[in-house]
């Protein structure tokens, strides 16, 4: 008897699936999500109290155990009040300027239609894309659409030629497979069209393009496959996608597969939670309970998200976090080693030296990755999906090439930049053409307002420029395809 049998029908585990779910979209409280910013205000004071207090106030009154001259007392004080000033003032406008919640721009409405004419790929399901690979699969998307698959194979029928070598004929076979009963045809819910080295006839090459193109008209799933190799375990070892170990294949016949969901659908920027047509570049936050404009990620130690309207702060409170941070540091330890065998006794300095050099690589780390996302034109949800890209290339010129082929693999990504693009630059949907256009973007024109906790978001939130190397639903298109200006 199953587990599920023995719980009353499985009204058990159904009961704490539910809570899971209802714990799993609640938002956090709020004593959770602010917790951070009294913790980190704790340890600036006690920082500061170490550093004015005991540090400065010893060397001012000149009767504690730091006895350096008035005049460094007096620099040391100034420089980090100012710092602490600043540092403080980017704090509380990051913290008190809200993100930009989508629900106060837009309005709740019921999930747009679906649109088969702009369909996302069929290739997968995540809006990441799928992986690029010598591999072709391609993949039912919803029921309604294998219902009309269904339908329409009543009225189409197609098997595709192959010409398919075995271990037994290492070169192409000439009895080549043709539309007849000759032909093995298969029909399955997934098609799997595998070894794209192995095309030969341009009619297979045109269903290869259709398979790549999600506005070309559907491709039955009647397709035939190439025979299964019966060999044994050893023989088909030694082979490589139909092919001898010798023969590899050739890096021209490797291509780029880009993801082909159209994102800027409506239907697919839909949130089921807030119920509203999410603005471009805006995500649900799990933590907020909310969508997010320009949604970058949700940072604790702020106690919100950061997006639209408050990145500009945040990097400033990253920028004059890191130098204050590092000035305590530096300060603090050079004093400490001169006046070492007066304060030994003393842990609280080598505990604020400690925490500042801390804290110190931490906004570092993060000024320095804001910085580069900013520079891009990108958040840290969309950095992920072209990082995600970019690996899965790499998996794929890994099983392709062996390891010590490094100028196959570079010209084999060369071709693909010719073709496409750079991934990080033609490949962003929302590069604005060069860096300076990007940061402008985020951090204002005013170069005041780069260093400045001062301004305001120079656009809105809702409308962000297209690349225009996209399509109108946000799909990468060839170099070919782009406007003349632009090739």
């Amino acid at each position: 008897m199953s587990s599920r049998d023995r719980t009353c029908c499985g009204v058990i585990e159904d009961a704490r699936f539910e809570t899971r779910k209802r714990r799993a979209n609640r938002p956090q409280p709020w004593i959770m999500r602010k917790f951070a910013i009294g913790l980190w205000l704790a340890i600036v004071g006690y920082v500061s109290y170490v550093y004015v207090g005991r540090v400065c106030k010893s060397m001012l009154a000149r009767d504690g155990e730091v006895t350096a001259s008035l005049p460094v007392g007096v620099v040391l004080l100034v420089i980090y009040s100012i710092l602490l000033l600043l540092m403080l003032w980017s704090y509380a406008k990051v913290v008190f300027t809200s993100p930009g919640l989508a629900r106060d721009f837009t309005s709740q409405t019921e999930r747009p239609t679906y649109d088969h004419n702009h369909h996302p790929s069929y290739m997968t399901s995540d809006i990441r894309g799928v992986s690029c690979d010598q591999v072709s699969t391609v993949q039912t998307h919803t029921s309604d659409h294998l219902q009309r698959t269904q339908d329409s194979r009543t009225q189409s029928s197609f098997t595709l030629q192959r010409d398919f070598p075995t271990s037994s004929s290492p070169g192409p076979s000439e009895n080549v497979l043709s539309r007849t009963s000759q032909a093995t045809t298969y029909s399955t819910p997934s098609h799997h069209i595998t070894n794209t080295d192995a095309i030969r006839s341009p009619e297979e090459a045109r269903v290869r393009d259709v398979l790549a193109n999600p506005e070309a008209p559907y491709v039955p799933d009647n397709i035939a496959l190439p025979p299964i190799n019966t060999g044994s375990t050893r023989s088909r070892g030694r082979e490589y996608n139909g092919f001898e170990s010798d023969q590899r294949r050739n890096f021209n016949e490797i291509s780029r597969r880009p993801p082909t969901t159209p994102i800027l659908s409506p239907e697919n920027r839909y949130c089921s939670r807030c119920k509203i047509v999410k603005p471009y570049r805006a995500h649900h936050c799990r933590a907020c309970g909310t969508c997010v404009l320009r949604y970058d990620h949700h940072c604790p130690w702020i106690g919100q998200c950061v997006g639209a309207f408050n990145q500009k702060f945040f990097i400033n409170f990253l920028f004059w976090g890191s130098v204050g941070c590092w000035w305590t540091f530096g300060s603090l330890l050079g004093l400490f080693r001169q006046y070492q065998s007066s304060v030994a006794s003393d842990l609280q300095i080598p505990i604020a030296i400690a925490l500042a050099g801390l804290f110190g690589f931490f906004a570092t780390g993060l000024l320095m990755t804001q910085v580069n996302l900013t520079l891009n034109n990108q958040t840290t949800v969309e950095s992920m999906q072209a990082k995600a890209m970019k690996e899965r290339e790499q998996a794929a010129l890994a099983r392709e090439f062996r390891w010590w082929q490094f100028g196959a693999k570079r010209k084999a990504r060369s071709q693909w930049n010719q073709e496409w693009g750079r991934i990080s630059k033609e490949g962003n949907i929302w590069w604005l053409g060069n860096y300076r256009a990007n940061w402008e973007a985020v951090m204002g024109k005013n170069v005041w307002w780069w260093f400045l906790p001062v301004g305001r978001c120079p656009d809105d939130g809702m409308n962000y420029p297209v690349n225009p190397r996209f399509d109108a639903q946000g799909r990468w298109t060839r170099r070919d395809e782009w406007p003349e200006e632009l090739r």
